[in-house]
């Protein structure tokens, strides 16, 4: 039998879900994403636009706008964009109560800088503005009612393998480590987006393409993976999933929830 048909379908078997990909579906889901003017956040806006998704670009540059391929007709149509500054998440808080998933992939890569403004520039971006994403939204996840909200976290492949970048390596990683102890609250579903490189404007010499990056999220999320991998790098198979073990243990052991 199916539970709730615009938030997840649920068969009487859950490796029937994960095997036939309705552990999740998209379809008229309001999804927000972060770093939208970027080519992931592009990439990501037209894949779930084509599985039905209503998106909304969350972009720090100014005048932005963005056109996605409308999924009944093919035509191509305008989507809602909401500019936020850094440091000011707040103003956004209203706004959340009636978005479903949060993807929040927006980021900086200094490169090989280590001067004091680039780490906390790094910080600031890749760590703190994130978790203030994190921390409002789960405000909103009040009731029941909204356990279906979901929250991804683009924490890169950066969490378990050098990265050739020290701050950006650094800046993910302490992300990922707060998302992993978030998690434990079980205030709703936190997805990790754990990704290999992928061509952008930022690296170039990325092997993926965006688009199969995208199409392969949103598969894996369909599929109802809570840490979604997508590299070409086997390392990662077998890295990522010992770090995740252990540091939740750690985590679980040595941290407890304030009431």
């Amino acid at each position: 039998m199916f539970d709730r048909s615009e938030a997840y379908f649920c068969s009487t078997v859950t490796l029937v879900d994960r095997v036939l990909g309705t552990a999740l579906s998209f379809k008229d889901k309001t999804i927000a994403i972060t770093g939208a003017s970027g080519t992931m956040g592009r990439a990501l806006m037209s894949e779930l636009s084509k599985r039905g998704a209503r998106i909304i670009a969350l972009t720090t540059s100014p005048d932005a706008s963005f056109q996605i391929t409308d999924s009944d007709n093919q035509e191509k149509k305008e989507i809602e964009v909401i500019t936020w500054q850094l440091g000011h998440e707040a103003a956004l808080r209203d706004r959340l109560q009636t978005v479903d998933i949060l993807i929040l992939n927006h980021g900086v890569n200094v490169l090989g800088a280590r001067d004091s403004a680039s780490i906390y520039k790094s910080y600031e971006v890749n760590t703190f503005s994130v978790f203030r994403w994190i921390d409002m939204f789960l405000e909103t996840v009040e009731s029941s009612l909204n356990s279906t909200k979901e929250i991804w976290v683009n924490t890169s492949e950066a969490e378990v393998n050098p990265a050739f970048s020290p701050l950006y390596e650094l800046s993910k990683r302490a992300i990922g480590d707060l998302v992993t102890l978030r998690r434990l609250d079980n205030f709703c579903t936190i997805r990790k987006l754990i990704l290999g490189p992928f061509k952008s404007d930022l690296n170039p010499y990325g092997v993926m393409s965006a688009s199969f990056v995208a199409w392969a999220i949103a598969f894996l999320a369909q599929l109802g993976l809570h840490d979604i991998i997508v590299t070409i790098n086997p390392l990662t198979f077998i890295a990522y999933p010992v770090k995740e073990f252990w540091r939740s243990l750690y985590f679980r052991l040595f941290s407890r929830r304030q009431p």
